[in-house]
This record gives structure tokens, sequence and C-alpha cells, in this order.
């Protein structure tokens, strides 16, 4: 009898212990299978640390690999120049005018204001635009980089009936480096880019 009444005593002292222990280390779920739940809640943990990891590295990947890159570069170079025209002709041909004109230095180019009317009026006229450029020489003139490049534009009117006009012409561009990237400072001929017909 005092057997049994020690064995119950050290049995109610036990099954807290273990009632306990077993739900942190696991637990039952609706199916029947146990589940380690202190592993799961580290697993989770550990798998968001790892997407917030792996979404500053894509965010780092992404930046390295940017085209602003080449822009930024502080020597001018083939590739910079290649990639400002690259701008200007994505920009055309995405109808976008801001774009474009983000690649002109508005405070370092002389007369930017009628250029920039220009620019305006040259969209308003024409509906698309499809540009080729080929650059002919690139160098370096003190702080400016100056750019040869010949440039095929063909321009379809807004007006159904218009036949579309084909441009032709080698401009000189010049550009310079600002805070963060290169810039044009000025081009010739600037009626290239107007939007009266020839």
């Amino acid at each position: 009898m005092k057997r049994l009444a020690s064995f119950l005593v050290a049995f109610a002292l036990c099954v807290p212990r273990l009632l306990c222990q077993d739900q942190t280390s696991s637990s039952v779920s609706s199916d029947g299978q146990r589940t380690n739940s202190a592993q799961d809640q580290q697993d989770q943990s550990q798998n968001q640390n790892d997407k917030g990891k792996s979404k500053k590295e894509k965010k780092k990947k992404k930046e390295k690999g940017s085209v602003d890159d080449v822009t930024a570069l502080a020597t001018f170079s083939d590739a910079v120049a290649q990639s400002v025209l690259q701008q200007l002709t994505e920009a055309l041909e995405g109808h976008n005018d801001r774009l474009m004109l983000a690649a002109f230095d508005a405070n370092k180019m002389d007369g930017y204001l009628n250029f920039e009317g220009q620019i305006a009026a040259l969209f308003e006229r024409y509906d698309s635009f499809r540009v080729h450029f080929r650059i002919s020489q690139a160098t370096t003139e003190a702080s400016k980089g100056v750019v040869l490049a010949d440039i095929e534009m063909e321009e379809i009117p807004r007006s159904a009936n218009a036949q579309p006009i084909r441009r032709r012409d080698q401009i000189r561009f010049e550009m310079e480096r600002g805070n963060k990237t290169w810039k044009i400072v000025d081009l010739q001929p600037r009626s290239f880019f107007s939007s009266n017909t020839f």
C-alpha cells in the first residue's frame, strides 16, 4: 500500500514535467502525425532570414548591372558614348520625351529651354520613331567627351494620310560628367530633332 502511494506521488510529480517537455519538443497535427514545433519555429525563422538576405543580394546585383553604371564611370569612353546614345534611342522609340530630355544637362546646355520646347513639339507631331545610330568617333577634349554619330531616324506622323519622314545626318554630341552620370551638354545640328519637315 505504501509502495502504491509512493508510486502515485512520484507519477503525479513526473507527469506535468513530461507533458511540458512533450509540448515544447513536439505537437500532434490534425492528421495525427507528430511534428517538432520547436524545430519548425527555428526553420521558419531561418527561412525568413534567408529571404531577407536574398532580397538584399538581388538588389545589390540589380544595382551592379544597371546601365547607369556605365554612364557613372569617371572617365569618358566608347561605352559611355554608346550608353548615352542608347538612352536617346530608347526614349525616341518608346515615345518618351522625359527620358530623352533626361539625357541632357539642363544647367550646362545653352538654350536648353528652347531645345526642350523643340523636343515637345517633335513628340507632339510624330506618333512614333525608328532610330539607328553608329558612332564614328569618340574622343576626349579636356573634361568633355565628343562623339560624332551617324544617325538615321524615321518619323511616323500622327495624321493618317501623311507619309513617314526619314532623316539622316552626322551629329556632334558634347558630353560632360555631372554629379553622377555623363550627360549631353550640346549637339549640332539641333535642327535634326526639329518637328519641321525637310
